[in-house]
């Protein structure tokens, strides 16, 4: 008789997700350098914020709520705490600083 190196519980059914690849990505945090300034910046899809939360695009100055994808930035050097929430485009079209 053979043996059975699996897992107790542990099946190979079809009950198993497939695989998210926009849930796996957001989130993901990257290091991006502009005019020589080291920054970080996350992508989110919005979906987890408060259904109350609204933000201001430092690029556009436009508004924009939860739902919304869009980018988490922040200077490496700075504390999380002065992170700023850009539209996608808005993010790679700007080249100043988060102050």
């Amino acid at each position: 008789m053979g043996r059975n190196n699996k897992p107790k519980g542990f099946s190979r059914g079809d009950d198993e997700e497939p695989m998210d690849i926009a849930r796996l990505r957001d989130g993901i945090k990257k290091t991006v350098f502009k005019n020589g300034i080291e920054f970080s910046v996350q992508t989110t899809s919005g979906k987890t914020a408060d259904g109350d939360k609204i933000w201001k695009c430092p690029g556009c100055h436009i508004t924009f709520g939860p739902g919304i994808s869009h980018v988490v930035v922040w200077e490496s050097a700075l504390d999380v705490s002065t992170r700023r929430h850009f539209h996608n485009v808005c993010w790679q079209k700007y080249q100043g600083r988060l102050l």
